[in-house]
């Protein structure tokens, strides 16, 4: 009996040695539709979900899910006996931006909440395998209880990370209520730690072959994100994410780490990512990466493919045809600030001016059809008078101007009269009304290379 005991005891430790533990969402704010909605437990078929993005759970890559435990702000209440169905899935999508439900989950086990407790834990009848992408976790009332408002502690985030259905037993109508915050989660898994190092530079994607697969476990910041496309900058060069699913990103955003993809190369070299799984947002941002580099001249190579550019003061001709942009086939130009032209693809915004007669300041992406640098625009902004260009700088011209820029304004202010290349050099700088540089204009520079905003 002994030995018996001696080997249960051996088994016991052996299983705790390779059961591990993650917490993640850990805060004090109040989810009410997530996990589940308990004022809404006796409405049939009420359906729950919400999404962890997978930078939350990289330690569990690999390994095998087989317990998850919510806090609730307080001891359930009667829930009487409802019962729910609990399934998991990996999906592309970070939240939600319509009532659109997940499907095709897969079913873990089944749980109920029990009066008086006052964490719930969730033991499944089938462990899930978990291969680092976001997990949406659904809870599903498949056995009417009695309502009772109940909550759950959590972290808040900036959009909807999870979502719930219910419908009342005296009409077919569904309603939807939008969740903000994420529950506090712990996780039981076995294995894992898995996770590929990656690359962690655009620039070292860039450079694979077609067809590679890669997870990207660097910082890269969203300067544009429309139609499915995201494109991406970071202190090595861009990116652009193609096909993407649900994606809400705004500019300045950074991605959180542990994202896949397939590296891909169309029209003549532009590279894109297909295929990407895993995407969502850091919590993090970077101002000074997303902002738009002024495009002065026509791009003569490829470093500048899927850089977010502004043209300013720009004229759009409408080429042949009449067309205006966004239609592609039609030769539309926009000039740029040292007389030359270029051309477009397919805009992936809206156009709502009039082709040859106002003028612009127009926000879109570097891109490469047949050879030829294009751009793709992302925003037109009407102006009534042309604005000042500034020529941002060399290598760290990201938000500056290079000390080019500097010093031709330093040694005009010592010589505005005789200097005439330097006294170009400053005009490009800033609009001088006289041959004199005063300090405002000096402390306008300074603010420009600081912050990358030009203020006169």
């Amino acid at each position: 009996m002994k030995n018996f005991l001696t080997l249960i005891t051996v088994a016991a430790m052996a299983f705790a040695a390779h059961a591990n533990i993650l917490t993640v969402a850990e805060g004090t704010d109040e989810a009410e539709y997530v996990p589940f909605y308990g004022y809404q437990m006796d409405a049939p078929s009420a359906i729950s979900q919400v999404i962890y993005p997978a930078d939350m759970l990289a330690d569990m890559n690999g390994g095998t899910i087989t317990e998850i435990k919510f806090y609730p702000t307080a001891a359930f209440g009667a829930l009487g006996s409802g019962n729910l169905q609990i399934s998991l899935k990996e999906v592309e999508q970070v939240g939600y931006t319509s009532t659109t439900l997940l499907t095709d989950a897969t079913v873990v086990g089944y749980a109920y909440p029990v009066q008086g407790e006052t964490e719930w834990t969730i033991v499944f009848d089938e462990p899930f395998e978990y291969h680092g992408g976001n997990l949406m976790i659904e809870t599903s009332l498949i056995q009417t209880g009695s309502y009772k408002s109940t909550k759950f502690f959590g972290q808040s985030f900036s959009y909807a990370v999870g979502i719930a259905q219910y419908k009342y037993s005296w009409g077919n109508e569904y309603y939807y209520e939008s969740e903000h915050v994420l529950p506090m989660a712990t996780f039981t898994y076995e294995g894992g730690g898995s996770q590929d190092e990656g690359i962690t530079l655009l620039s070292e994607a860039n450079a694979l072959e077609d067809a590679a697969e890669f997870t990207f476990n660097g910082d890269a910041v969203v300067t544009a994100c429309k139609n499915g496309y995201v494109f991406l900058r970071d202190e090595s060069g861009y990116g652009m994410i193609a096909g993407v699913t649900g994606a809400a990103f705004e500019n300045g955003q950074v991605l959180g780490q542990g994202w896949t993809a397939t590296k891909t190369s169309v029209n003549s070299g532009w590279v894109r990512y297909t295929n990407a799984a895993g995407l969502s947002y850091s919590g993090e941002n970077n101002a000074e990466l997303a902002a738009p580099q002024e495009l002065m001249t026509k791009p003569t190579d490829d470093s500048m493919l899927n850089a977010y550019v502004l043209i300013r003061n720009t004229t759009i001709s409408s080429g042949g045809g009449g067309g205006f942009p966004g239609f592609p086939g039609h030769a539309v130009q926009y000039t740029l600030p040292d007389g030359t032209t270029i051309g477009e693809t397919q805009t992936l915004w809206s156009f709502d001016g009039e082709a040859g007669s106002d003028l612009y300041n127009v926000y879109g992406i570097v891109c490469k059809v047949s050879g030829t640098y294009k751009i793709q625009p992302v925003i037109f902004e009407k102006i009534e008078e042309p604005q000042p260009t500034v020529e941002r700088g060399n290598v760290n011209g990201i938000g500056g101007v290079d000390m080019d820029d500097l010093t031709a304004l330093i040694n005009y202010m010592l010589d505005p009269v005789n200097t005439e290349i330097n006294q170009a050099n400053a005009a490009a700088c800033n609009s001088l009304d006289s041959n004199e540089v005063n300090m405002d204009d000096l402390t306008a520079l300074i603010n420009f290379m600081m912050t990358g905003a030009w203020a006169n």
